[in-house]
């Protein structure tokens, strides 16, 4: 058995600061990492100590200030011993009072990791997605119930993520608090835009099957009015999608970015046409900007974009209704400037960095009893 020493030993050796290990799956610049790194760094301003660890090094010019256990040749699907160890390690190492997996993989390494420690510390698992999609198998479900029954809380980035914590997984409802991720004020941008000849959309986000972006792109084809499509972003299906553009002179392959200001900036419209989603950053990051943002209707996307007002939400796999709200937007500039306005003070006044680090460091701090 582990043991991480005595109490007086562990607030001599950090000056009695409450410290959090963050676990994160890779170091590439997506969602859940990007998260990570803002609430480690707000955390630190207010007294905390704390450490961002990635599963592996992603390997992409993109990434996060992580800590990376292993390099990107690694595997992480199953369970691999060898990571498991490296993550122990750290954590006694690091004896932090809490543990802090960030989607992904991370909550079976997590839980694997504090297995046969005498005083582990507490582990809160953040749930970025929609569990109901990730674990769709009954062996599945039985597993992540399992492991989420091995938590001491779990913070969820929508309440319909919460919702299905708790109806799908078992999670006690008093055991699932919400926090919805924060934009810092830094990417609050006033800068006006003036219309193009091509009403220029951007797809941001990993180009991954369950971000979908082949609807995007067939969206923008049936759209009777010309646009610009702009996808910044890596991941598994960007060969596939490089193809399936080939001779499409409107579409753009940037891949991934170190900056997304700049593509933002360019942009005067938002599309996500993902499968699956928590609640999307990048909806957020596009309102901060005074982009509108067109959007299937999945996970707590209708937590952030109020349809009709800051954007469009449309029902998932509705390409042809995608069209039709991107032609609205591509002939009416105004419409573009007044959902754009209304998106940023949505952002402003309920997504601000500030209330969702208060909300995480709250959370944090009940579970450790700080």
């Amino acid at each position: 058995m582990e043991s991480r020493g005595t109490k007086e030993e562990r607030d001599e050796s950090r000056g009695d600061r409450p410290s959090v290990l963050i676990l994160v799956t890779g170091t590439q610049r997506r969602g859940a990492e990007v998260v990570a790194e803002n609430l480690a760094a707000s955390l630190a301003q207010t007294g905390w100590r704390a450490d961002v660890v990635a599963l592996r090094d992603s390997g992409s010019i993109a990434t996060i200030k992580a800590t990376p256990l292993v390099d990107g040749s690694h595997k992480l699907n199953g369970l691999r011993p060898g990571v498991v160890r490296r993550l122990r390690k750290l954590i006694r190492t690091n004896s932090p009072d809490v543990v802090l997996a960030g989607g992904g993989a991370t909550l079976k390494y997590s839980v694997a990791a504090l297995l046969g420690f005498r005083r582990p510390p507490k582990l809160v698992y953040a749930s970025i997605g929609e569990p109901r999609y990730w674990a769709r198998s009954p062996s599945s479900r039985r597993l992540l119930s399992w492991l989420l029954s091995r938590t001491n809380h779990v913070s969820a980035v929508s309440h319909a993520t919460a919702r299905q914590l708790v109806d799908d997984f078992g999670v006690p409802e008093d055991k699932v608090s919400v926090v919805h991720p924060g934009i810092p004020e830094s990417m609050i941008d006033h800068s006006p835009r003036e219309p193009s000849e091509r009403l220029r959309v951007l797809y941001l986000g990993s180009i991954s099957p369950e971000k979908n972006p082949w609807a995007a792109l067939d969206a923008v084809e049936r759209c009777a009015l010309p646009i610009s499509l702009r996808f910044v972003g890596d991941g598994p299906s960007m060969a596939e999608l490089a193809r399936r553009s080939t001779g499409m002179d409107n579409v753009e392959l940037v891949g991934a970015v170190a900056d997304v200001k700049p593509h933002l900036a360019w942009a005067e419209a938002l599309i996500l046409t993902s499968v699956t989603e928590g609640l999307p950053g990048v909806i957020l990051e596009a309102a901060a900007h005074g982009l509108p943002v067109v959007s299937y209707d999945v996970g707590g996307v209708r937590e952030a974009v109020e349809d009709g007002i800051t954007g469009f939400v449309v029902s998932h796999g509705d390409i042809q209704s995608v069209a039709e709200r991107l032609d609205r937007l591509a002939g009416d500039p105004g419409l573009r400037r007044r959902m754009g306005a209304a998106g940023r003070e949505k952002v402003l006044s309920e997504f601000g960095q500030a209330e969702s680090v208060s909300r995480s460091r709250a959370v944090l701090a009940s579970v450790v009893g700080r």
